[in-house]
């Protein structure tokens, strides 16, 4: 019975918080790309800077 009423009070919460959590993991998406790409991006910079020496 117990369990019964955790997971009826999970799948309340999921519904509930379902449109904020998704935001939430998209934004956090995104900004693990952009760290990324800056990441990437620096490593072209000093690549094509150490090949001018």
């Amino acid at each position: 019975m117990t369990t019964a009423f955790i997971l009826l009070a999970l799948a309340l919460i999921v519904t509930l918080a379902g449109p904020t959590l998704l935001f939430i993991c998209v934004g956090y998406a995104d900004y693990m790309l952009e760290r990324r790409r800056h990441l990437l991006a620096l490593k072209h910079a000093v690549k094509r800077r150490r090949d001018e020496r």
